[in-house]
Formats: structure tokens, C-alpha cells, sequence
């Protein structure tokens, strides 16, 4: 086994969970807008999708959507698509009061739609089976069980990142609640993230 290139690969993940991206800004408005506890369940939900596409690199779904043009665009206008949705959800539902505690079934709303927007990412795999392949760390071990215990290890570190971001972002949470400015378009910041994620997955 080669731990060094285990410990290169954790750094690589680490680096490139906190560079800015449309995981960890939706991670960032969801605290700043709807507080700690929401933030850290749509992250659950967000590293929970890393998961399943790990499961589609080991089982080689990945490759076949690599493969065929067809399916990944329709994919990623399935991904954009929902996203448009969610930004004209919360324009219509501008009015409703921002701020809130959440309820169990507001928890199983941010849980699925962390899950979904990664799930509806089809970039998220490709993204991995560039990355795991240049950290085979075993001469003898299978790829496919390397590419599963690389994928848990990222999973880990993401859902480290993801809760401290939330945690951290929440401090702007605490400066929002005391400006009735910003409660009034906080609305505006959730649409532009929504909008970034689904040009973002169409690129």
C-alpha cells in the first residue's frame, strides 16, 4: 500500500472541496439565508449523492454516460432544468418570511434537495472517475474497491468541509436576522446561486 499517495489524494480532495464551486456557495446561502441546521442537513444531502456516484464509477454507469453524448446532455438539462425550478419557486414565494426554524419535514426538504442537486449533476461522476484513477494506492487490490474506499475517503472529508462551513456561515445567519433589509432580499442571493448551479451544469 501506498500511504503517500492515500495522504496526496486527501489533500487533493480537501483543496478542491473548499475551492469555490456550486456545492459549497449553495452550502454558504443556504446558512446565511435559513440558518445553521438547514445548511448542515442540505449538506448531509449533498455528500450523501457523492455516495450513489461513487457506487455508478465502481459499477461503470460513469463510462457509458462518458461515452454517449446523447444521454449526459439530456442529463444535464434534467440537472439545469430543476434548478430553473427551484429559482422560480422562490420568486413566487418571495413574500413568505425567510427566517424560519425548521420543522422535520422542512429537514426532509433540504435533505433532498442537497441529495438532488448532486444526484442531478452528471458531472460529479465524470469528475471522479478523472480523479480516482491517478490515485490507485495498491499493486494488488481490485481498482473498482480502490475507487470505493477513494470515494468514501472524499465523502468524509466533504461532509467535514460542508457542517464547518455551515457552522461558520452561520454567523452571517445572526447578521441577517438583525437587518430587515437583507431578510427582504435574501430572496434575490438564493435565485442567483439556483441560476449559477444550473449554467454551471450546462457548461
Amino acid at each position: 500500500m501506498h500511504i503517500d499517495v492515500l495522504i496526496a489524494f486527501v489533500v487533493s480532495s480537501l483543496a478542491l472541496t473548499l475551492s469555490p464551486g456550486p456545492d459549497i456557495l449553495y452550502v454558504i446561502s443556504q446558512s446565511f439565508i435559513r440558518g445553521k441546521k438547514a445548511a448542515i442537513i442540505t449538506s448531509i444531502g449533498l455528500t450523501t449523492g457523492l455516495l450513489f456516484h461513487t457506487f455508478f464509477v465502481v459499477v461503470g454507469l460513469t463510462i457509458l454516460v462518458k461515452e454517449n453524448e446523447n444521454i449526459f446532455l439530456v442529463m444535464k438539462i434534467v440537472g439545469a432544468a430543476y434548478f430553473i425550478y427551484l429559482a422560480i419557486m422562490v420568486f413566487l414565494n418571495r413574500n413568505n418570511k425567510k427566517i424560519f426554524k425548521s420543522n422535520q419535514n422542512e429537514n426532509i426538504d433540504f435533505f433532498k434537495k442537497g441529495l438532488l442537486m448532486n444526484l442531478l449533476n452528471p458531472k460529479v461522476s465524470l469528475f471522479f472517475i478523472a480523479l480516482f484513477p491517478g490515485f490507485i494506492f495498491h499493486d494488488n487490490l481490485d481498482p473498482e474497491i480502490q475507487f470505493l474506499i477513494l470515494g468514501l475517503i472524499f465523502w468524509l472529508q466533504a461532509n467535514m468541509i460542508f457542517i464547518g462551513v455551515s457552522i461558520f456561515s452561520n454567523k452571517m445567519n445572526n447578521i441577517i436576522s438583525e437587518n430587515n433589509f437583507l431578510i427582504r432580499v435574501s430572496y434575490v442571493i438564493e435565485i442567483c446561486v439556483y441560476i449559477f448551479i444550473a449554467i454551471w451544469i450546462l457548461k
